[in-house]
């Protein structure tokens, strides 16, 4: 099972939606208002772009600085609820676990260096936003890995889209960026609410 990193495995949604508003002003887009963030999980990223007046060219620039800004609060970023028992129940059963994240290595290494419950096979970090299946074939290839025994586990509709386009089976997690509804209606081979899920899935 290969993981997204932001909202699948690290619980990043709070401050990420902080970074993103305090770079507002800087990027020409509106804060998002504590009222609407339900609402917003439901866009797909060109509609969450336009409702926040964000102009779509600016959207690789403003990931880069969102990055880089996390840094200093990796440290304090903690697992998504019920994920490390989960993780731990997959490796026990011999199933080989991966991280596939858009984000940098630092931050991910920032993280997992302040939760050393979890590990990994391997991680694979610094995939373009949207080129995720570009990444994932190459992952396949180096580690040797069949399509028909992978999965990809994400949070997010760009995930889908990724797995799907290679013929990857996909599960979506309802607990991070994306609603379960966005999500669905993406077609994921499966869609689970809790991380124990994963383990009947097996």
């Amino acid at each position: 099972m290969i993981f997204d990193f932001d909202g699948t495995i690290a619980d990043t949604f709070a401050p990420v939606i902080s970074i993103l508003n305090a770079l507002s002003s800087e990027f020409g887009y509106r804060q998002a208002e504590p009222g609407e963030l339900q609402s917003l999980t439901q866009l797909e990223p060109r509609e969450l772009a336009q409702r926040m007046g964000l102009a779509w060219h600016r959207l690789p620039l403003l990931a880069i600085r969102v990055r880089k800004e996390m840094t200093r609060n990796m440290p304090h970023v903690r697992p998504c609820r019920g994920i490390v028992p989960a993780l731990a129940a997959l490796r026990e059963r011999g199933i080989g676990v991966g991280i596939l994240t858009s984000n940098n290595r630092e931050n991910v290494a920032a993280f997992l260096a302040h939760n050393s419950e979890l590990a990994f096979d391997f991680i694979s970090t610094g995939s373009g936003l949207f080129s995720k299946q570009k990444r994932l074939q190459r992952v396949l290839q180096k580690r040797g890995l069949a399509l028909a025994d992978t999965c990809y586990v994400g949070d997010e509709t760009r995930d889908i889209e990724a797995a799907q386009a290679l013929g990857m089976r996909m599960i979506a997690v309802g607990w991070g960026f994306s609603s379960p509804q966005l999500l669905s209606a993406k077609r994921p081979d499966h869609l689970i609410m809790d991380p124990a899920e994963l383990l009947s899935l097996v």
